[in-house]
């Protein structure tokens, strides 16, 4: 049997408090430990992974009204080397994605060239409009790129 497991965690903090970003990445590699540890306790167990799906239930349940963060890396995976018969991918991309007011979504994925890295944002439309045009931003980045070239 083959699947796939997709999980979440969150981090919470106080209204008043300011992550900085090495706080934040060292909350999120410790939070990670311990979902892959429920996970592998979960194989080793032979258990469906009740327990992680209970916390991640209870976890959406507790935040409907907080901002969400959620960023995902489809880097180093082989989707432009699968053929179903008609070649190679000419594009890899997501589809759709559901927009929450409250949620900011970012997903990376290398470019089909091996050179770059594409990052599919999804912003509420007030901060789109902001980002777009950081000068900043686009030193380093090409909105909307080609797919054909």
């Amino acid at each position: 049997m083959f699947c796939n497991l997709q999980s979440g965690f969150s981090l919470k903090k106080d209204a008043e408090s300011e992550f900085e970003i090495p706080e934040i990445m060292a909350a999120f590699r410790k939070t990670k430990e311990g979902v892959n540890e429920m996970i592998k306790e979960s194989v080793q167990s032979n258990t469906t992974g009740q327990g992680l799906l209970s916390l991640m239930a209870e976890t959406v349940s507790e935040s409907a009204d907080i901002d969400r963060y959620i960023m995902t890396s489809w880097c180093r995976k082989p989707f432009y080397e699968v053929d179903f018969g008609s070649g190679s991918p000419v594009w890899v991309g997501y589809a759709s994605h559901t927009n929450y007011d409250n949620m900011v979504w970012v997903m990376l994925i290398d470019s089909k060239e091996g050179d770059g890295v594409e990052a599919w944002i999804n912003l509420p439309e007030e901060d789109m409009s902001v980002f777009v045009d950081d000068q900043e931003l686009l030193a380093y980045a090409v909105l909307n790129p080609p797919v054909l070239t």
